[in-house]
């Protein structure tokens, strides 16, 4: 059976993939930055005024929730695949071992981002925890809400450390001030290790915004957007509020170690919302396209579909993004992490981000997938013999039961 073709693509779950790829940019920020003593969110204790600003605006919209927003629409693709393996007959055993080989494949690649690029990576919680998921999905329906709710300590757990861990001192990770590359090779390889070893317990709360994605990738959420709009304009419009006022506590105090579990758990509530309004905003657009949009209309259209592709190539873009700040930030590339704040570090990301979205759509002209997708389907068998993609790779737009 072959896969939806990129062309067909449900364009709200992209559109949300486009945006957390700037938003999890914005957060590893820190990752990067070194020589200065950490505050709570691991924010330079020595900012200055406009770099606090900058602070704020991340710790608001993009610190602890551009990874659950990943997470949930991570989630929400495994879901899509075994939906559709259902519909061709697959039994339970063959789904399972082929999601298998496939996060294989991701933990592979999660490795070697962490020990060549960047310590932060998040791939490697990904692919344990996916597979995770994947096991939980093909039991009762029961199950995977049993397992949202369980895993809900370990998400606030996540945010409370991420909270406190600044308030020990620090000056940022080890490998982000490495002298040499060598170095930094062997800090970051010991940290993916530990990592490694540590995940399925430290990173267990990503299950629930997983089990989330999957439960509405079930329930067609971001697909049937019409016939499921009186339940994403409330997720909308409320889980993006509850998302701003859950992160303003610990943003305006950044002392308290114990709201962090608020920020993360509001969070989660904010990646909700945004999913569920880029699905909106996804399929509004198109609407008025089709109606032929004014230019202004047209010109906003395009650059939300040029973010989509970007979406779709989500894992070329995370890649890519650390190759490109392996460069700048180092003292053995341009050592920028010592000389700028967070608004310097900001405006560098942005205009990563920035820059990437034609070549994601000069991609999607082209019908082609980003490089990593490509080799991630080819490398976990979803081709099939003859070239021809053999599993989804996405849902399609106005599918139906």
């Amino acid at each position: 059976m072959s896969s939806v073709p990129l062309s067909q693509r449900a364009g709200g779950p992209d559109l949300a993939r486009g945006i957390a790829l700037l938003g999890i940019a914005l957060a590893n920020t820190v990752g990067w930055l070194h020589g200065s003593q950490w505050s709570v969110l691991l924010k330079q204790a020595d900012a200055t005024a406009l770099d606090r600003a900058v602070d704020v605006l991340i710790a608001l919209t993009a610190d602890n929730r551009g990874f659950p927003l990943f997470a949930l629409l991570f989630g929400y693709g495994i879901g899509i695949l075994h939906r559709r393996s259902q519909e061709r007959g697959e039994t339970a055993r063959r789904f399972v071992l082929r999601m298998l080989r496939r996060h294989l494949v991701l933990l592979v690649i999660g490795l070697l981002h962490g020990i060549l690029l960047f310590s932060g990576d998040i791939l490697v919680a990904y692919a344990l925890i996916g597979m995770l998921t994947v096991l939980l999905m093909t039991r009762r329906r029961i199950v995977m809400p049993i397992a949202a709710v369980l895993a809900l300590p370990a998400l606030g757990l996540w945010g409370w450390s991420d909270a406190v861990i600044g308030l020990g001192g620090g000056d940022g990770y080890a490998a982000a001030s490495a002298p040499d590359y060598l170095t930094g090779l062997e800090l970051r390889t010991r940290e993916v290790l530990r990592g490694l070893v540590l995940t399925p317990l430290l990173d267990l709360g990503l299950l629930t915004p997983m089990a989330i994605g999957a439960i509405a990738a079930r329930l067609r959420l971001l697909e049937q957007v019409q016939a499921n709009r009186d339940l994403l304009a409330p997720l909308t419009r409320w889980g993006l509020l509850v998302g701003l006022l859950g992160a303003v506590p610990l943003t305006a105090v950044l002392v308290l170690g114990t709201l962090g579990v608020l920020h993360q758990y509001s969070g989660l509530a904010f990646a909700l919302g945004l999913a569920a309004g880029a699905a909106l905003l996804a399929e509004t657009v198109r609407r008025r396209s089709a109606r032929g949009a004014r230019r202004g209309e047209h010109l906003s259209g395009v650059g939300m579909r040029g973010i989509e592709a970007l979406g779709a190539a989500s894992l070329s873009a995370y890649i890519g993004q650390s190759v490109v700040f392996l460069a700048l930030f180092p003292p053995y590339g341009l050592d920028l992490g010592a000389r700028l704040g967070t608004a310097g570090a900001a405006s560098i990301v942005l205009l990563t981000w920035i820059t990437m979205i034609p070549l994601a759509w000069a991609l999607h002209a082209h019908r082609r997938r980003g490089p990593l997708e490509h080799l991630l389907r080819l490398l976990a068998g979803s081709t099939a013999p003859h070239g021809t993609p053999a599993a989804a790779a996405g849902p399609r737009r106005g599918a139906r039961p």
